[in-house]
């Protein structure tokens, strides 16, 4: 199982939880979008380079609190690490810095020329309008060869899958993918090459028993697993 959107440095142990992944057959793409979550997937990294794979990029959620400095390390990041992916980047309504052309838009067109330049993947954080993040994506001349777009947690629209195809997107499923029925509905019409399922597990992610006790990194990494199978069940009964 590949669990294409999750954050392992923020889990707890997550040596070990890499470790029981590993165990059972896991494997992941290590999402890092923050600079302290970029250091510590390195060792993550090094302890497992057939299991897991890398992604370095800055969250909309500190958008106001980056600078020059902290774009220049990213990029030196995605230079020492030549298959990453760049991400996850993008837009939420949620935080400061939202508007049209205000700071969360400077920075997610920062990122995704980071990705046409280096020629890679843009892992993408949507909750607002999808439309606008698709009209900047297109205006920057997406796709290339390499460069394309991941709609992370994918919550669109008929319209968002239609033009997202025509940028080679591929669009990664969550369970609140299901929640919402027009998402739901048209979920089948994606191309299954264009799909992945994802848990983006992080410190929120059910790390305690219903008794209240700490799960084991075991049964964190066997949790993970099973939500993934959940998501998968789901599409094939679409």
């Amino acid at each position: 199982m590949l669990d294409f959107h999750f954050h392992l440095a923020r889990l707890p142990e997550p040596f070990l939880v890499g470790k029981e992944l590993q165990k059972l057959g896991g494997k992941g793409v290590l999402i890092a979008c923050e600079p302290w979550e970029w250091k510590a997937c390195i060792p993550l990294l090094s302890a497992f380079p057939q299991t897991f794979f890398p992604c370095f990029g800055i969250h909309p959620m500190i958008a106001e609190q980056v600078f020059s400095q902290e774009l220049e390390e990213l990029r030196d990041f995605l230079q020492k690490f030549p298959e990453a992916f760049v991400g996850e980047c993008g837009l939420d309504k949620r935080f400061p810095g939202y508007a049209p052309g205000e700071v969360q838009e400077r920075l997610f067109v920062s990122q995704a020329r980071f990705a046409l330049e280096l020629h890679r993947p843009l892992m993408i954080h949507m909750v607002g309008d999808y439309r606008r993040a698709l009209s900047i994506l297109e205006s920057l001349g997406f796709p290339d060869s390499s460069a394309f777009p991941i709609f992370h947690r994918f919550g669109g629209d008929k319209e968002v899958i239609k033009r997202g195809l025509s940028l080679n997107a591929i669009f990664s499923i969550h369970p609140d993918s299901f929640r919402k029925a027009s998402t739901k509905a048209i979920l089948k019409e994606i191309p299954p090459e264009n799909l992945r399922i994802e848990t983006d597990a992080d410190e929120s992610f059910p790390i305690q028993n219903p008794d209240g006790t700490q799960r084991t990194p075991s049964e964190i990494a066997q949790s993970l697993l099973q939500q993934l199978q959940a998501v998968e069940k789901k599409l094939q009964s679409l």
